[in-house]
């Protein structure tokens, strides 16, 4: 009987600290499919602005082999990007952050071509050592990202993980290589710079996204053409602007869904977890305040809400429940042409003189940020 055995390797354990770097050994044999990660950190009160989120005070997420060899390297927000593309959707309870409570967010790194796949997994048996890292850090400022209208933890945060892998048992199932994920290329943001994002040659690319993750930095800012370009011009497989990309995105991929629940002010600008979509909020047991609703554009929007006449904005902080639905969780686009599942789509870049990503900012772009491109890598040999 074939199954998915899923057991604590840590359950509720308390970090080290507020920052620092925690180690996770993984078994030492087996097909592994994912490692789930859970976090929880309780808050402090607050007064008018939320904590800042767990995912911005995971730095790096990543799983090693051999000592040093990557399979996984990530920062929070990105695994929870990631996990979007995978069809391993964000927990309930994640983007949880109200007041004197817990937040609680759980992380999927995902071995495979989706969740729970059959065919590609890291066989623990062919490495040493495999482990998970996690650098983190909760004594950051009161500005993450260019978020400014947030607030560090308040006195000693309490803070706990729990790790469960993901191991397929009972299967005759012998697979043919596993995804490692992480960062290739990044660049400072600037006003109507134009860079060739060039990657590494050799390995076999199932995937490659772009990031812009900084208030009102979003990539609806900062793109205005993207090209993918094989060969020196040889091959350009699309070459879009942004709005096109857009609607190319959407038919690809969808469109995304996040819940959260925080406490914030009214009029307070504050970043999204999805571009290019709506908004909408509901005000918690505060009768005489109407909730609010808009388009997002780039990857923020500023908290809404008016008193129960609609005539003006309301005043005060209340515990609000947001939905949001649009393009680029975390402000990462998956680039369009290369489909997880159509091994045809895939570049084995082995075969290719230059490869690279071409980005061109408008005149508006953001300054602040860094746009950062990261690629799925199919391995089917393992380092001895």
């Amino acid at each position: 009987m074939e199954y998915w055995q899923k057991r604590y390797i840590r359950e509720n354990n308390a970090f080290v600290g507020n920052a620092g770097l925690l180690t996770i050994d993984l078994p030492n044999k087996g097909l592994l499919g994912s490692v789930e990660l859970r976090v929880d950190a309780f808050t402090g009160a607050i007064a008018g602005t939320p904590d800042f989120w767990i995912h911005d005070a995971l730095k790096k997420i990543e799983l090693i082999v051999n000592g040093s060899q990557v399979v996984k390297s990530l920062t929070g927000e990105q695994v929870l990007a990631m996990n979007q593309y995978d069809r391993c959707y964000a927990d309930a309870e994640n983007l949880y952050n109200v007041g004197a409570d817990w937040q609680r967010e759980v992380f999927m790194l995902n071995l495979g071509r989706i969740f729970h796949d059959r065919d590609y997994l890291l066989d623990l048996g062919k490495v040493n050592d495999p482990e998970v890292r996690i650098e983190y850090d909760f004594t950051l400022p009161a500005n993450v990202n260019g978020w400014t209208n947030v607030c560090a933890f308040a006195g000693v945060p309490q803070l706990t993980y729990s790790c469960i892998p993901h191991l397929l048992r009972e299967s005759d199932v012998v697979p043919k290589g596993y995804i490692k994920t992480s960062e290739v290329y990044r660049f400072q943001s600037a006003a109507l710079r134009q860079e060739n994002m060039t990657l590494p040659r050799g390995p076999l690319y199932m995937g490659l996204y772009l990031q812009s993750w900084y208030m009102n930095e979003g990539l609806g800012r900062n793109i205005d053409h993207v090209e993918l370009n094989l060969d020196n011009d040889l091959i350009i497989p699309f070459r879009l602007g942004r709005r096109e990309l857009d609607t190319t995105c959407e038919r690809e991929f969808g469109l995304f869904q996040f819940i959260q629940t925080i406490n914030a002010t009214c009029g307070q600008e504050y970043p999204a977890p999805v571009e290019s979509g709506r908004w909408s909020e509901q005000v918690i047991a505060i009768q005489d305040v109407i909730g609010g609703e808009g388009v997002l554009w780039a990857n923020y929007m500023t908290i809404g809400g008016q008193d129960f006449t609609g005539a003006a904005a309301a005043v005060g902080n209340f515990t609000r429940q947001y939905m949001f639905k649009g393009r680029y969780p975390f402000s990462v686009m998956k680039l369009p042409h290369m489909a997880d599942l159509n091994e045809r789509t895939w570049i084995d870049s082995a075969l290719l003189g230059d490869f690279w990503v071409r980005v061109e900012e408008p005149a508006g772009a953001g300054t602040h940020v860094i746009i950062k491109l990261l690629a799925d890598e199919v391995v089917t040999k393992y380092l001895s």
